[in-house]
This record gives structure tokens, C-alpha cells and sequence, in this order.
């Protein structure tokens, strides 16, 4: 499963969690249309949370930074209900719906939720975000729409600036285009190993004979050894030997069409044929950020300059809002963060 966009999400769900009325010891309240509490005890649960997700204790500003987002939560909220803008848990569902689908096409809601766990996000907490992120997108939609248009598009002689800025950066290493066929271990013992070096060594002898080593690959989904799906590309960086380790050297020392000896490393018996080598190279606005996938430098240039122009504007325009909002409100810090 991957991992990336929840792990995302982990922080900006936490600071909402404890905005709802609260009973026990008053951290601080607030009225923009009736009062709510912060209780002190849902604040150090979220501080409890937060440094989970760190791992590491929060400085006095930073839990002062932390209940000032819970206030803004609880002004978000009430401004929403006070102008009539709302989110159905029908258009909730249908996001939580969208994320598990990322994760797999057979992901059973249990399976979701024991995910989300792990990560540290209870479904709760996810409906929380989405519900958010819908609530500030219809608030963007009817009252910013003229702001939203301004922002500043991005131009040739942006991405030819920034081009020229980061072009140092942009140059891809030494790489391979590869595919393996192996046996893989579970627990390792000497009858297994034995099974192991048999199987590849009989691959391998087939191999030489001239039998085709895609052939074998895909012959791979019978189930009696292992092959990767497709060829993927490897990187000749410190990071790709230490995550690749055997199959990183042998993939580099082989030519290209040539397929190496048998190999073992920890987790079985190996072979692993190289199809094509592309030596390091300075990337030019046309060619591809990354080998295999789409997307050429110049698009990713685009993306960043366009994303980084709408995270300035969102960065100004919730604190213009809360701002304001803060402006009509009644706001009492109550407990010491």
C-alpha cells in the first residue's frame, strides 16, 4: 500500500480534532456566533498527538501555534454555519472512498481503517480533513473567485528563469533499466536454500541455452519462482546500492541485453537481465523528470511554480480571514498552553 498521501494528511487532521464543545477545565473559548470551549484536556490530547507524529515534545511557542489553530478551527466552523456553506457526509464519503481506492483495488473497509491506525489516523480524524477541505473550497468558490483569478499564471520566462536557477540540480545520474527473476526466502532454511539455488540455477541454464529470460519472466505468474512485473529503472546513488545492495552491483558490472550470473542476497536467489543503459545526462526542458514515467522537466517546473503561487495565496488569504474573523470575535485564553 502506499503511504505517502495519508502520512500527508496526519498533520493537518490533528489540529481539529478537539474544536466540538467540550466538558471539563476551559483552555480557552470562543464566539464568533455562540461559544464553544476548548476544554484543557482536548488540547493536551492534540499536543499528545502532535508529538506522536514529531516525535518529539513541543516547545511553548509551537503549543501556542497549536492552540491558535484549534481557535481558528472553531472560527472556521461557526463563519461556515453563520454564511450557509456545508459539506454532505455523501460528498465526505466519496473522498474517503477516492483515498482508499489509491491504496489498492481490493481494500476492504476494515483493511482501510486498520491502515489508517498504524498510521496514527482513526477514520474520524480523516472524515474531519475531507470535511474541511470541502467546507474551504466552497468558502474559495463564493467569496474569492475574483482572487483566484488573479493569481499570476505561469509564463515562458518563468520557467526558463527557474530553469536556469535550479538547472545545477536537475541531472540524472547513471541508470539502468532493469528486470529480475527470483526465488524468494520466508524463512530461510537450508532446504529452502537448496530449492533456491536449483530453481535459478535451472533458470539460468535455460537461459544460456537460448531460451527468452522475458519468456521465463512472465512464466514467473505459474507461481513456482518470482519475477518483477515490468523493468524499472535504478539510479546509481549511494541511496539505490544501500536500498538494492547485490542486485544494484550486478545490474551496473552487466552489459546491455546480457543477463547476470546467479546471486544471492537475504531475501533469496536472484538473476537479473539489463536492458539498457543511460548515462548521466543534464536534463533539458524535454526530457522526461524521471525515466518511465510521464511528465517532462519543463512540466514539473510548471506544476512548481503554479503550486508554489497557490500555496502563497492560500497562505495570505486564511490569514487575512482569521484576521478578520478574530477581529469580530470573543476570545478568551483561559488555561497556559
Amino acid at each position: 500500500m502506499k503511504k505517502p498521501l495519508i502520512v500527508l494528511l496526519m498533520a493537518a487532521t490533528l489540529a481539529s480534532l478537539a474544536i466540538a464543545q467540550t466538558l471539563g477545565t476551559p483552555m480557552a473559548t470562543v464566539k464568533l456566533t455562540k461559544t464553544e470551549i476548548i476544554s484543557v484536556k482536548a488540547f493536551t490530547d492534540t499536543v499528545a498527538k502532535y508529538e506522536a507524529v514529531k516525535k518529539a515534545t513541543l516547545t511553548e511557542d509551537e503549543r501556542k501555534a497549536l492552540l491558535d489553530e484549534m481557535i481558528n478551527d472553531v472560527l472556521f466552523y461557526q463563519m461556515c454555519e453563520r454564511d450557509g456553506i456545508k459539506a454532505s457526509d455523501a460528498e465526505v464519503n466519496a473522498y474517503i472512498t477516492q483515498v482508499k481506492s489509491q491504496l489498492g483495488p481490493n481494500v476492504t473497509d476494515a483493511q482501510f481503517e486498520a491502515y489508517l491506525a498504524g498510521q496514527g489516523v482513526m477514520m474520524a480524524d480523516l472524515r474531519v480533513y475531507y470535511k474541511k477541505q470541502i467546507l474551504l473550497q466552497r468558502w474559495l468558490a463564493a467569496f474569492r473567485t475574483a482572487e483566484i483569478a488573479a493569481i499570476p499564471k505561469v509564463t515562458s520566462k518563468d520557467i526558463l528563469d527557474t530553469y536556469e536557477l535550479y538547472k545545477s540540480k536537475l541531472v540524472r545520474p547513471d541508470t539502468v533499466r532493469i528486470a529480475m527473476i527470483y526465488y524468494p526466502y520466508t524463512d530461510r532454511t537450508e532446504a529452502e536454500r537448496a530449492k533456491a539455488v536449483q530453481v535459478i540455477k535451472d533458470i539460468s541454464e535455460r537461459i544460456a541455452k537460448g531460451e527468452s529470460f522475458d519468456a521465463l519472466r512472465l512464466k514467473a505468474a505459474d507461481g513456482s519462482y518470482g519475477a518483477t512485473r515490468d523493468y524499472i529503472y535504478v539510479q546509481k546513488t549511494d541511496a539505490a546500492r544501500t536500498q538494492y545492495g547485490p542486485i544494484f552491483d550486478n545490474a551496473f558490472a552487466i552489459k546491455d541485453g546480457a543477463v547476470s550470473a546467479p546471486f544471492e542476497n537475504d531475501a533469496g536467489w536472484w538473476i537479473v537481465r539489463r536492458a539498457e543503459f543511460f548515462p548521466q545526462k543534464q536534463l533539458e526542458l524535454s526530457d522526461p523528470i524521471q525515466l518511465g514515467q510521464q511528465g517532462t522537466v519543463q512540466d514539473y517546473l510548471t506544476q512548481q511554480l503554479a503550486l508554489k503561487r497557490q500555496n502563497e495565496f492560500m497562505y495570505k488569504t486564511l490569514t487575512d480571514l482569521f484576521k478578520e474573523l478574530r477581529g469580530k470575535a470573543e476570545i478568551k485564553i483561559i488555561g497556559k498552553p
